[in-house]
C-alpha cells in the first residue's frame, strides 16, 4: 500500500523535529505484505532525515526515541468526536439555570462557539486529511499562494512542512467562501449551499467585535433560541456533508493490515542501512 514503510528491524529517532502519520511498533508481516517500502536492518533517525508526515513507519522490532522528537496527527476520526463533543457540550449549557438577565450574554457565546467549533473542524480536518495524505499534501503545496521570507526559510531546521502546517493553521475559517475554494481546489470536495451560513457568521462578526451592540448602520442583536437552531442547523449540514464525501478516506486513513493485503504487491526493498537516506 503506498505510503508505507516496513522496516525488518527497530526504528530509532536519535534527534530532529518529525511528524508522523503513525509509527507501528513490533509490526507483524501483515504489515510487510502491504508495505509500498520495505527496509532491512535498523533505521535510526536524526535531524538529517526528512520523513514526510504522510507516510507510515512500521518496525517489526522496537520504536525507540531520545527526546521529543516525534509527534503524530489527529485521526479524521478524533476531529469529528472533538467537534460532535464540543456542540454536544454547547447543547448542554444551554440547559443551564441561570438569572434572566445573563440569558442574552450565554446565547451570545454559545453562538460564537458554535461558529468557532465549525471553524476548528474545518481546520483539524484539512490539515489531517492533507498532511495524512501524500496526494493531497503534494496539491496543497503545488496550489499554495503562501510566500515565506528569506529569514523564515534560512533557519537550519525549516522544512516545507512547517511552511504546509502554518499556512493551514493561520487560515480564517469563517471566511467559508475562501474555505470553499480550498477544499475544492486541495480535497475536490464542494460545499454545499452556504449563503445562509455566510449570513450567519456576519452575526457571529458583531458578537465577537461589538458584543452585539449596534453601529450607526445596524441594529442591537440578541441571540435567542430560534437563532441557535437556525446556525447549528446550517453548520451541521455542512459538516455532515464533508464526512458523507469523505467517508472511504476517512476509513482508511489508518488502514487494517488484515482487510488491504493483496496476493501480489510492488515492494521496493532497500539494502541494510542506517543514518542513510535523506529524503522520503
Amino acid at each position: 500500500m503506498k505510503d508505507i514503510v516496513y522496516v525488518k528491524g527497530n526504528i530509532i529517532f536519535k534527534s530532529g523535529d518529525h511528524l508522523l502519520k503513525e509509527l507501528v511498533a513490533f509490526a507483524g508481516e501483515e504489515w510487510e505484505k502491504i508495505a509500498e517500502e520495505i527496509r532491512d536492518g535498523d533505521l535510526t533517525i536524526t535531524d538529517e532525515n526528512i520523513l514526510m508526515p504522510y507516510k507510515i513507519y512500521c518496525a517489526s522490532k522496537d520504536i525507540a526515541t531520545y527526546g521529543n522528537f516525534i509527534s503524530g496527527m489527529q485521526r479524521p476520526d478524533d476531529v469529528i468526536r472533538i467537534y460532535k463533543d464540543e456542540i454536544s457540550n454547547l447543547q448542554k449549557l444551554r440547559k443551564e439555570k441561570i438569572c434572566s438577565e445573563l440569558v442574552a450574554v450565554l446565547n451570545r457565546q454559545i453562538y460564537i462557539g458554535i461558529i468557532g467549533t465549525m471553524e476548528l473542524f474545518l481546520s483539524d480536518f484539512l490539515y489531517s486529511m492533507v498532511l495524512g495524505f501524500g496526494k493531497y499534501y503534494n496539491k496543497f503545496c503545488e496550489n499554495s499562494s503562501r510566500t515565506f521570507n528569506l529569514k523564515e526559510i534560512s533557519t537550519k531546521n525549516w522544512k516545507i512542512r512547517d511552511g504546509v502546517t502554518r499556512t493551514i493553521i493561520e487560515t480564517n475559517y469563517h471566511r467559508i467562501e475562501e474555505i470553499k475554494k480550498t477544499y475544492k481546489k486541495i480535497l475536490e470536495l464542494d460545499f454545499p449551499p452556504t449563503e445562509k451560513l455566510e449570513k450567519l457568521i456576519l452575526t457571529r462578526h458583531s458578537l465577537v467585535h461589538r458584543n452585539g451592540f449596534p453601529t450607526k448602520y445596524s441594529e442591537y442583536i440578541k441571540v435567542n433560541d430560534a437563532m441557535i437552531d437556525e446556525l447549528i442547523a446550517e453548520v451541521q449540514t455542512l459538516i455532515d456533508h464533508i464526512i458523507k464525501v469523505k467517508k472511504t478516506e476517512i476509513k482508511e486513513w489508518f488502514p487494517d493490515p488484515i482487510k488491504n493485503i493483496r496476493p501480489s504487491a510492488n515492494k521496493i526493498t532497500l539494502p541494510r542501512q542506517t543514518l542513510t537516506f535523506t529524503q522520503d
